[in-house]
């Protein structure tokens, strides 16, 4: 019997002989696929099952570490003796949050990486609360606040500073619009650049960042500052940056004492009596200069404190002289550093401070040589808290006096003139006072009232338009409504007079607002 061509019968039978083939191929496929597999597979299950174990490790190490805290503050209570009446979250040392914050680290830096869950958005509801040990830790009571641990290291740092704008508006002529300084207003040959027809300036140069770090060593402790502002140059308003602090110190170094290498005010200047105002500058009569310097201070007891420092002699200012309208420029020789001995006391009520500066004045008027003259200035200042119903009021003052010291002072009048005559360089005499009143009107308004005045005795040979004299006088209303932010209005008045009976004077007008971080 013949078979038909066209049978449907092969190709059926084709098309199943074909799909077994085919199926049996990929079947082979898969088993060499899995034998591949699984040893990856059973890698993966061992290094997960060791995760496991080092998490439940550092889990447990979190564990004594959490017991650890709570009997550290149980103990701080029973060392007081009183043990019903200290609160049960009385603030962990410094010191031993700082060694289990380091523990934490190392612990944390042996988690293998992606074993843990990642991180959630604050404000996702499924993030859990702080553990324990991160409670304490971020909410303990430090000795440093507004600080931030450096991970890994026992050093603390702290970043802080403020925005500041000033809008000023002068009646008169004077040369450092961003700053009041009597010595720069202007008292003959005035021009409308300089202010003489009125003027207003806005400027955001008193604007300040400081950098601070502190580290435990041994019982000592190692500080750094660095600290910047933007009044680099007073005669414009300009904002260029200009190093106001740089120096590193170390305490319990030298016979129990503190060690200061770097800039910083100068050790004749007395900062915490310096008024509250508003102008940035301060009264004229303020000791307010900062260079660089060595310095070595210690406290004597609660109330006393002494230092001694050798500072850069680079604010030696001296008075060029003018001879048949030709100028002779005097420059400075530094060659000596000053010398400054300082002796502090305080108590909560006042502070009081006793300085004195010895400078050995060099310059060359002549360039083949150089002469010489000493320095020297004494200062007395300090605060104190008025008694009775005036408590919280503050009384502030200054009064220096001295030969050749006068560039250390705000207004910075020459320290001393060169007599191109013989040759010679003579020691100008200055005195110079402040006193200032702070009154608080309620609890975050408050006025300063401030009268500054500076005088230097003349000499003969020097030309009429040399400085003789200048005043200081402000008062402000400053409004405080919480710390971080202040504004205010302030009203100055300075005037200047030169040898020759010039005088200048102008009245500024001063808002500021101040927020601090």
């Amino acid at each position: 019997m013949d078979t038909n061509a066209q049978s449907p019968v092969i190709p059926a039978v084709v098309i199943g002989l074909t799909q077994l083939f085919f199926s049996q191929l990929s079947s082979a496929e898969v088993y060499v696929e899995s034998d591949k597999l699984m040893p990856v597979i059973e890698a993966q299950q061992k290094q997960l099952k060791e995760q496991e174990a080092q998490i439940r490790r550092q889990q447990q190490d979190l564990d004594v570490l959490r017991r650890q805290i709570e009997q550290l503050q149980r103990a701080l209570p029973a060392s007081s003796g009183r043990i019903s009446e200290q609160p049960v979250d009385a603030p962990v040392p410094a010191q031993d949050l700082d060694n289990l914050q380091q523990q934490i680290d190392e612990i944390r830096k042996g988690v293998p990486p992606h074993s843990l869950p990642p991180p959630r958005a604050v404000a996702d509801p499924a993030v859990s609360e702080l553990s324990d040990i991160e409670d304490v830790i971020s909410n303990a009571a430090t000795e440093w606040p507004g600080s931030i641990p450096l991970l890994g290291t026992t050093i603390k740092a702290k970043i802080s500073g403020y925005a500041n704008l000033d809008i000023n508006y002068d009646t008169d002529a004077i040369i450092s619009p961003a700053q009041f300084i009597p010595a720069d207003i202007v008292a003959f040959d005035k021009t409308a650049a300089e202010g003489d027809e009125g003027q207003t300036e806005f400027t955001v140069q008193t604007s300040r960042l400081i950098f601070e770090t502190k580290q435990p060593w041994e019982g000592r402790e190692f500080t750094t500052l660095i600290s910047m502002d933007f009044v680099q140059d007073a005669s414009v308003t300009t904002p260029n940056p200009r190093m106001r602090k740089a120096y590193g110190q170390v305490s319990n170094f030298l016979w129990g004492g503190s060690v200061l290498a770097g800039q910083d005010w100068s050790t004749f200047a007395d900062v915490v009596a310096i008024p509250n105002t508003l102008d940035f500058q301060g009264p004229n009569s303020v000791i307010g200069l900062r260079h660089p310097m060595v310095r070595w201070h210690k406290k004597y007891g609660p109330q006393y404190q002494f230092k001694v420092a050798l500072e850069a002699p680079d604010s030696q200012i001296f008075e060029d002289e003018i001879v048949d309208g030709e100028t002779i420029d005097v420059v400075e020789v530094g060659k000596w550093p000053d010398a400054v001995f300082v002796l502090v006391s305080e108590t909560e009520k006042y502070h009081f401070q006793t300085g004195l500066l010895l400078r050995d004045l060099r310059a060359s008027g002549d360039p083949d040589s150089a002469v010489s003259t000493t320095g020297w200035g004494l200062n007395l200042s300090g605060t104190f808290d008025m008694p009775g119903a005036l408590s919280k009021d503050l009384l502030t003052y200054s009064f220096s006096f001295g030969e050749g010291y006068s560039g250390l002072l705000n207004d910075a009048p020459p320290d001393a003139a060169y007599n191109v005559a013989d040759n010679s360089l003579e020691a100008l005499k200055t005195s110079a006072w402040y006193v200032g009143y702070q009154h608080w009107w309620t609890p975050c308004l408050y006025s300063v009232a401030t009268y500054g005045r500076v005088r230097q005795d003349n000499l003969d040979f020097q030309p009429g338009i040399a400085y003789k004299e200048t005043q200081y006088r402000s008062i402000n209303l400053v409004w405080a409504p919480f710390p971080r932010w202040l504004t205010g209005i302030e009203v100055l008045y300075g005037s200047r007079e030169d040898k020759n009976g010039d005088r200048g004077s102008l009245i500024r007008t001063q808002w500021t607002t101040r927020m601090t971080f």
